[in-house]
């Protein structure tokens, strides 16, 4: 009787633990995809992506405080894995959960970036549709551009379209907007076979 025990406790503890990873893991993505999503915009304005608007709040105390919860999921996405693939596996060698661990952080942080690069790709989504009708308007009106002006143009655009909308608090829905004008328009824009 003992064994049926401890094998029913067993598996009512991965479930436990699987669950509470699968909680850990869709609070990650709420938190990147509405709060800490500014953290991806400063990498990619680092590599000179230099359209990307990153929000006015995105300072200082409240960035400090947003990245260490980023991380605290990271980690506690990690822990749950950790436990579980233990539990899961039976295997309680140090180097093997020191591998799990491993595993478990790097695959914790890579959907952090993955999910990150949603709303980075929804942006970079706006300012191409800001390019491609700046494009479609100069080429309407015979004006002459180079490509680099173009770009400075569209990227002054985008960016004082997006404060404003931060700055009335609609930054995400303008984004989001943008970015499926874009995914509507972008089949139109392509040449007939």
């Amino acid at each position: 009787m003992p064994d049926n025990l401890s094998t029913a406790q067993a598996v009512y503890a991965t479930y436990w633990l699987a669950g509470g990873l699968a909680a850990v893991l869709g609070l990650q993505f709420v938190w990147i995809h509405f709060v800490a999503y500014p953290a991806r915009f400063e990498r990619m304005l680092r590599k000179g992506r230099t359209w990307v608007y990153i929000p006015q709040r995105w300072k200082g105390f409240y960035k400090v405080q947003v990245l260490f919860v980023s991380r605290l999921l990271v980690i506690g996405a990690t822990l749950l894995a950790v436990f579980l693939m233990v539990q899961y596996t039976d295997n309680r060698k140090p180097l093997w959960v020191a591998a799990y661990a491993v595993a478990a952080y790097v695959a914790a942080a890579w959907a952090g970036a993955a999910w990150s690069s949603l709303r980075y790709r929804q942006q970079e989504d706006a300012y191409f549709l800001q390019l491609d009708e700046l494009r479609a308007k100069f080429d309407l009106e015979n004006k002459d551009y180079s490509d680099a002006q173009l770009r400075n143009l569209s990227a002054y655009q985008h960016q004082q379209k997006l404060h404003r909308a931060d700055e009335e608090g609609k930054l995400l829905a303008v984004i989001r907007d943008e970015a499926r004008r874009f995914r509507r328009a972008k089949p139109a824009a392509l040449p007939e076979a």
